[in-house]
């Protein structure tokens, strides 16, 4: 095993070309689900999914502050703080974890692995693991030495959510404060649809972890079915912050794992809305 106790909270790999990193603030984090088009399944869930219904209330503004002062990352994810190096180190040798810089990933069995760059400066910006019909994309951000990032940011989310003509909801998820949205998008084929996604957030120290589920699975409410592997690999990411200092949103740098190699994408292939 890898993981070590640890403190409290107080105390095959495809490349893409799309940016997706997150400003401060609300308006970048809608680059990150522009990004998620260039897969297949999203088209036919975005038509699906103007008729959905969510069977989970949303949070009380009164329950927020509940639930943001509990300590999700017990089961994970991690802080490079909480794992055995040297073990770590042996898994990605191994092949069974991949090093992208500032997160590893787990490797699971029947999952593609995309790597969205930016096309101007060629950075890594975020990882989609691509699983049958459904997505998870993740990236790491700065956050404060005190942390509490996320309840800064995700009124300005819900708020451009609206304002894009979609909708969004604040529920409780398996990392506390859970987003889900339905936002407007064009199809390929020239439709008008939406596309939903569930938005976990976990906070480590001086950092902020965020995943993004796409596709069928972001039409389902719980944690098991086709959410239930996003959800493990999402436990099993290490974070490796660095010492360096970094403004609160900024994007952790990722790097390419070796061996690997980016694959252009024609303007225009991406499908964005």
């Amino acid at each position: 095993m890898i993981f070590r106790s640890r403190r409290r909270r107080n105390e095959s790999t495809e490349l893409d070309d799309q940016p997706g990193a997150l400003d401060e603030g609300a308006v970048a984090d809608e680059s990150m689900s522009d990004a998620s088009n260039g897969t297949e399944h999203d088209a036919d869930v975005a038509t699906e999914a103007s008729a959905s219904s969510r069977s989970e209330p949303a949070v009380e503004a009164a329950s927020l502050g509940e639930l943001d002062d509990r300590d999700w990352r017990e089961l994970g994810p991690y802080d490079i703080s909480d794992v055995d190096v040297d073990a770590l180190e042996a898994e990605v040798e191994q092949q069974t974890r991949i090093d992208l810089g500032s997160i590893v990933l787990g490797a699971p069995e029947q999952t593609e692995l995309r790597l969205q760059v930016d096309e101007a400066s060629q950075q890594v910006v975020s990882a989609m693991m691509i699983r049958g019909d459904s997505a998870l994309e993740v990236g790491a951000f700065a956050a404060p030495r005190s942390g509490g990032l996320w309840s800064e940011i995700r009124d300005e989310l819900v708020q451009a959510a609206h304002e894009a003509g979609g909708s969004a909801d604040l529920v409780p998820g398996p990392f506390g404060v859970e987003l889900r949205r339905l936002l407007p998008v064009r199809t390929p084929d020239g439709q008008d649809g939406y596309q939903p996604s569930r938005m976990w957030v976990a906070e480590g120290p001086r950092w902020m972890l965020r995943g993004i589920i796409y596709g069928q699975a972001a039409l389902h409410d719980g944690t098991d079915g086709p959410v239930a592997d996003f959800l493990e690999a999402f436990r099993t990411i290490v974070v490796r912050r660095g010492d360096e200092a970094m403004a609160p949103g900024d994007l952790l740098p990722l790097s390419l794992p070796e061996n690997a190699t980016p694959v252009a994408t024609a303007a225009g292939e991406s499908g964005e809305a």
